[in-house]
């Protein structure tokens, strides 16, 4: 049974995303914020997964946690099971796999990240869709994610994973401001940005990333080559930033990990 209605399908085809609007319940919400807060609890402790820092005006913070789905299994449920998959499955023509999935936190203060695509940063597989849940409300005070429409036909020129100043004297910005119960589905050809955290509280928001299934199913040899680059190259970007992708899009500061 089909859960996008008509005009959410014509949005997804004319601009390469879609938002569904109150669609998660309050309990729902409440069980994945409880989630995301034990995996933050692992980065304090070198629990699973890998988890990237950055210095804010009150210090060091988290700023990602990623490669966590085999050692929680009730997010794993989530990101495999019903919803989910369901609308990726309409959204791609067919069923879709798990390609990786990352939590930003962006405390008070927290780096937004410069315009960019994801396709460059997602080997492997030559197309992606990305699923957005917030966990906070993301505003424009907050850093919400800001989307270009209707570019999302092939990769734009850029730099190290960032689009080119030549496009971007061009292009259109539109925010998109997202409460929690809401998701958004966008393609990985979709330019997207995001500013500096200036509220008094976290945005907390899931990325949760999916290719379709008959092009195989990549997610262990991608955070296998990523922790072999980031173990080659550390995590500071040819930006002097902290380097959370494969992209040097990323605007937070560098700080040591805690010990």
């Amino acid at each position: 049974m089909a859960v996008l209605s008509a005009i959410q399908r014509e949005q997804w085809r004319a601009h390469g995303f879609v938002v569904l609007r109150g669609i998660l319940d309050a309990a729902r919400v409440a069980e994945l914020t409880a989630w995301v807060e034990e995996i933050e609890g692992w980065s304090a402790r070198h629990g699973p997964g890998m988890h990237h820092f950055e210095q804010t005006a009150a210090g060091p913070r988290i700023a990602r946690s990623e490669d966590f789905d085999s050692s929680h299994p009730g997010l794993s449920s989530f990101l495999r099971g019903g919803l989910l998959p369901t609308i990726l499955a309409e959204l791609f023509g067919e069923p879709a796999v798990l390609f990786k999935e990352k939590i930003n936190y962006k405390y008070p203060g927290g780096g937004g990240f410069a315009p960019h695509q994801d396709a460059p940063a997602y080997r492997f597989v030559d197309h992606h869709i990305s699923c957005m849940v917030p966990l906070d409300p993301a505003t424009v005070q907050s850093g919400c994610l800001y989307l270009a429409p209707g570019h999302d036909r092939g990769l734009l020129p850029n730099v190290d994973g960032r689009i080119s100043d030549e496009w971007l004297a061009h292009a259109t910005w539109e925010p998109l401001e997202a409460a929690p119960g809401d998701i958004m589905f966008f393609d990985s050809y979709a330019p997207h940005k995001s500013d500096t955290n200036q509220s008094d509280s976290p945005r907390r928001v899931m990325y949760l990333t999916y290719n379709a299934a008959s092009k195989g199913d990549f997610r262990e040899p991608y955070y296998a080559d990523k922790r072999a680059e980031f173990a080659a190259a550390g995590e500071r970007g040819a930006s002097g930033n902290v380097r959370m992708s494969i992209n040097d899009d990323f605007l937070g500061k560098p700080v040591d990990p805690p010990e």
